[in-house]
């Protein structure tokens, strides 16, 4: 068990088996809230709620309407907790967040047991070596964001400290305790974020009367959930295109290394349909939903297509840049798993396939790009038979997120009230 500081005054929150938990996507066009249990370490999904949100509700990932959301959110919270006695209502939240502000940091440490490498590490020597590293994350990460945002240090929140992996003399281990060896890596990945973000989501869990149980960077869930994207074999790219930004996390070998959010999304394309069309924006969302559907007949869809097309070509220049804002690296991975309800948009797809990855960016060999659903999400038992859609997997991997934090608390320090 991995022992790092304490970040956070509060104390860990007490789960009881079974005890009912929501987690709580509050995306800019769709709130999203999923009512689960832990059982043996696995999630089981009882009931899901997706309420479609005003325009007014939020803006590119951010709540710009506080009451128009908290109304939303308690319909939502109605329909989950609809038919169960109140003494088994929910009391913990777990909640994402995204935007452009929100910053992620990867480190790798290199840490090397000189006096002690013919020794087996302790828990205490494990909780020593961790101890002399956790400030300068902090540290660095505040740093740079208050760079990118403008902010002072004391308008940064720490979201959450993660160990992702550790290695000891070369060989991969989930614990130090009980190993000998000189050199010890460490990989860590901290979430930062602006107070006004999280302060926003606190707000939201105080007035629903509910436990907040962590504050969870949405990419950052993503690719911890998809299964088997934390084993040293795997690579990939996940960009989750919701209604306000893209979300874009790449993991190489098993650990995430960077994060970049980026404020275009399926709103943006629904915007352009109604300039370019004349329409209202809920006719024009309409006409975008059931274009990704292919239900509008050959007229209409032409139309649709003349207007998502160039806004796609957009959308890539700017994955592009966000691409190029990560961490150097030799190669990207050669994969890429597109999620979120605007990967359902064809013309996202079809600019991906005629981007010249490897001219453009490092890429060892073009990318194979394909659309993931919920089914592709580790230990998830879905009993309400409604995670079925793309743009279910940010909300279930919350619940992965919670279900993490609560199985090996101590590999975590997150954001609490």
């Amino acid at each position: 068990m991995i022992t790092l500081p304490n970040l956070f005054k509060k104390s860990q929150q007490k789960i009881q088996p079974g005890e009912r938990i929501v987690a709580l996507d509050i995306g800019t066009e769709v709130l999203k809230a999923i009512l689960f249990t832990i059982k043996e370490g696995e999630i089981i999904v009882e009931k899901v709620s997706r309420i479609q949100q005003q325009q007014n509700a939020m803006d590119k990932g951010i709540i710009t309407n506080l009451n128009t959301v908290l109304e939303n959110c308690r319909l939502a919270m109605r329909e989950i907790m609809d038919g169960i006695d109140v003494d088994r209502h929910p009391k913990h939240v777990v909640m994402g967040i995204a935007g452009e502000y929100i910053q992620g940091v990867s480190i790798i440490v290199n840490y090397e047991r000189e006096q002690k490498h013919e020794q087996e590490v302790t828990p205490k020597e494990q909780a020593e070596i961790i101890s002399r590293i956790h400030n300068k994350i902090l540290e660095s990460g505040k740093e740079d964001l208050a760079k990118r945002t403008g902010l002072v240090n004391d308008d940064i929140d720490i979201l959450h400290v993660t160990i992702t992996g550790m290695e000891i003399g070369g060989m991969s281990v989930d614990s130090l305790v009980g190993f000998r060896g000189k050199d010890v890596k460490l990989y860590f990945y901290a979430s930062f974020a602006p107070k006004t973000y999280t302060s926003a989501l606190q707000n939201v869990s105080k007035s629903l009367s509910i436990n907040l149980l962590g504050i969870v960077s949405q990419p950052f869930a993503v690719a911890r959930a998809f299964q088997g994207a934390r084993a040293k074999e795997f690579s990939g790219i996940f960009v989750d295109i919701g209604g306000g930004t893209t979300d874009v996390a790449v993991v190489q070998r098993g650990s995430v290394v960077d994060t970049q959010m980026f404020a275009f999304g399926g709103r943006v394309f629904t915007k352009q349909i109604a300039k370019e069309l004349n329409l209202d924006y809920r006719h024009a969302e309409l006409r975008k939903i059931k274009y990704a559907e292919k239900t509008l007949d050959s007229k209409l869809e032409r139309q649709v297509k003349k207007v998502t097309y160039p806004t796609a070509q957009v959308w890539m220049k700017t994955l592009k840049s966000a691409l190029e804002a990560a961490e150097e690296r030799d190669s990207f991975p050669s994969r890429i798993y597109l999620c979120g309800g605007g990967s359902l948009l064809p013309e996202i797809k079809e600019v991906m396939m005629e981007f010249p990855w490897t001219k453009l960016l490092p890429f060892a060999s073009v990318p194979r790009i394909e659309i993931i659903y919920p089914n592709r999400l580790s230990r998830i038992t879905d009993e309400s038979k409604e995670l079925k859609y793309t743009y279910d997997i940010t909300p279930a991997s919350l619940t992965l997120f919670a279900l993490d934090k609560i199985s090996d608390s101590k590999k975590f320090n997150t954001k609490n009230e």
